[in-house]
């Protein structure tokens, strides 16, 4: 089968080999995979700016039809359409483990870094980590459900968000938009942002149902908080871009007393405005990755219509033509793209 391996660390390193289509152990599925989103840690590996585990099959936002089934897999058969989580493999028997916290094991390794990913023909993922998807869902939006589980986890799993709350949300990238639409969701009012070259992002915002885009390089943010909220400042900050100015811009928008959630991987070591903490009683809350809950939470939400994914997905290629893909990507322009391995449909 076709398969985009990392073959060492470093910059570059990454061809589209030949490999040998794997063997599901008797816990495992395999997936013949649909589609697989481009995520921007595929584009830091392929930088050379994140840990991976070479040789390595990339891509962890997958999409399929299971093949075959192990002999012990319970629930689930060849021809069920499915999404999976990330976490291929973990201890089972640490605190985070039998706490449903399984992304927290020292152990967990990741499909598409730590184990092989989706950006190949087939996939083998063992079954506990496996979600099936009803067929109103397209497999094309199902591809979106890993970043979709990964909003749902910040907004539903870090504080209460009420239908009185207002939400800005720094960065309007898939993650940002996803994270607004899932605030949306339970009632928020959403002001997103994004810069001058995020004009695109922004209009699918607004399409996708935010209050208010805000392009930081022209409108003054504070001046739109205060006149939502009196002066206050903003219930709930969502920093989604990793932006440094992001975070001290944020947290200086909050009012007392609320919360900041970090969703946006930053620099290892940052200052930021840490008198607010006492001075505002605020409360800065990280959130990595998902649950099993929040993935059976976004799948409902998808097949409702409260979260729209079509609207994201902003190009597709097949896996031949992976460097194109890549490099859109990496431009900052496009939403989602998608990768086939198998067979590119529009």
């Amino acid at each position: 089968m076709q398969a985009l391996v990392k073959l060492k660390s470093g910059k570059g390193n990454i061809e589209l080999l030949n490999v040998d289509i794997p063997n599901p152990s008797e816990n495992e599925v395999l997936v013949k995979v649909h589609a697989v989103g481009i995520c921007g840690t595929d584009l830091k590996i392929q930088r050379g700016e994140a840990w991976c585990n070479p040789p390595v099959i990339l891509g962890h936002e997958v999409s399929g039809t299971i093949y075959s089934v192990g002999d012990n897999v319970i629930g689930l058969k060849a021809g069920d359409r499915v999404v999976t989580e990330t976490a291929q493999i973990i201890c089972g028997h640490c605190y985070y483990c039998r706490t449903g916290t399984y992304l927290m094991c020292p152990d967990r390794l990741s499909i598409g870094y730590g184990t092989n990913g989706g950006m190949a023909e087939f996939i083998r993922i063992r079954s506990d980590i496996i979600h099936k998807i009803p067929d109103s869902v397209s497999l094309d939006c199902a591809a979106l459900c890993e970043p979709t589980a990964v909003a749902v986890h910040a907004v539903f799993d870090s504080t209460r968000v009420t239908s009185t709350d207002i939400a800005v949300i720094f960065g309007c990238g898939a993650i940002g938009n996803l994270v607004a639409q899932t605030a949306k969701s339970l009632g928020a009012t959403v002001v997103i942002c994004g810069i001058g070259s995020d004009e695109r992002r922004l209009a699918i915002a607004a399409e996708t149902g935010a209050d208010y885009t805000i392009n930081l390089e022209k409108e003054n943010l504070k001046e739109v908080i205060d006149s939502l909220t009196g002066g206050m400042g903003a219930d709930l900050i969502y920093e989604c871009s990793g932006s440094k100015d992001a975070i001290h811009t944020g947290m200086n928008l909050l009012k007392r007393k609320g919360s900041f959630i970090q969703v946006g991987l930053t620099e290892a070591t940052l200052e930021i405005d840490y008198g607010l903490f006492t001075a505002h009683e605020i409360r800065i809350i990280g959130s990595f990755g998902h649950n099993w809950g929040s993935w059976e939470t976004a799948i409902k939400l998808i097949n409702n219509g409260k979260i729209k994914t079509k609207p994201l997905i902003t190009n597709r290629y097949s896996i031949k033509n992976w460097e194109d893909g890549f490099t859109s990507a990496s431009n900052g322009n496009e939403m989602k793209i998608l990768i086939y391995p198998n067979e590119l449909v529009k």
